[in-house]
């Protein structure tokens, strides 16, 4: 491949991260209470110790580790995945998104490298209907925006910015707004969207097509492969990671954003950061996180990408 001359760059760096993981040492054979366990997740990621293993996304020494992780590497913001519902099962995943957005305002308040949070929701998967949007946008309204951690929330052409997963989601929003649907809540935030189309200027999830230009935002990742049925994006020991940022490197204007699929995605097999796996053969358990940090240095600074 033809090296590229890489000139450097402002644009901000952008990263899903899972807040979903349910995990208790004291009893990891139960399903319930493990869901690395229960949903037969194959990683055994980098722990705060030095050593892999299972965590809790309660677990606060743990989020003030990724935290220290992501902004050594450059991340500006993380996009939480609340995509399947806000409140589902519980409230379970809310109670960890919560969690992370108060380290978050720790860690920028005791002057810390800063980094900002946001929230993808995605109940129009199982709702069909624009409306929940609205719904959900009170919810985060009141219980982020509302709090003194709302002041690390990531804000977008001046306004907290929220990410729709769902196909067809801009759809039933505009179906929605054309029925004369309410939106005082969505007013607040700027709505950018997310689904498995591989759509320029959207904001995730699997892009089973490869990185597409866009002058605001351009999604990377390693590969993909949620376990359901749907055609696997191999990683083929980097090379599918190397293209994606090829893509960025490549691009005539460079994108205001550029979002990373995933920090700790492990159940769709896109997480990047360091982690212990069978998975890939004998691929390093920190390859993907150091290509990361390689590849967001050389955003940043220039250089030849090769």
């Amino acid at each position: 491949m033809k090296d590229i001359a890489v000139e450097p760059s402002d644009v901000e760096i952008g990263i899903w991260y899972s807040v979903w993981y349910k995990y208790d040492p004291g009893d990891p054979g139960n399903k319930e209470k493990n869901l690395w366990l229960d949903w037969d997740i194959r990683y055994k990621p980098l722990l705060p110790d030095g050593t892999y293993g299972l965590y809790d996304s309660m677990d606060e020494e743990l989020i003030n580790f990724h935290l220290k992780e992501m902004t050594d590497a450059g991340i500006d913001f993380i996009i939480m995945d609340q995509t399947n519902f806000i409140d589902t099962s519980g409230g379970f995943i809310n109670v960890r998104a919560l969690k992370v957005a108060e380290c978050i305002q720790k860690w920028n308040d005791s002057g810390n490298k800063p980094i900002r949070y946001c929230s993808a929701i995605g109940g129009i998967q199982w709702t069909q209907d624009g409306k929940n949007i609205e719904e959900e946008a009170v919810l985060l309204n009141n219980r982020y925006l509302r709090e003194d951690f709302g002041k690390s929330y990531y804000m977008l052409d001046g306004k907290p910015l929220l990410i729709v997963y769902g196909d067809n989601g801009e759809k039933m929003w505009k179906d929605y707004l054309d029925g004369g649907g309410k939106t005082k809540y969505t007013d607040k935030f700027t709505i950018r969207w997310a689904d498995n189309q591989s759509r320029p200027g959207y904001y995730g999830w699997a892009y089973d097509k490869g990185t597409k230009q866009d002058a605001e935002v351009m999604v990377v990742m390693p590969g993909w492969d949620n376990r359901k049925g749907a055609e696997p994006v191999p990683r083929n020991h980097g090379e599918w990671y190397k293209n994606s940022w090829k893509q960025v490197f490549e691009a005539e204007t460079k994108p205001k954003i550029v979002v990373i699929n995933s920090f700790n995605e492990y159940a769709e097999n896109t997480g990047v950061f360091t982690a212990e796996t069978k998975l890939y053969g004998d691929d390093a358990p920190d390859m993907y996180w150091n290509m990361t940090k390689q590849y967001i240095k050389l955003l940043r600074e220039g250089g030849k990408f090769e």
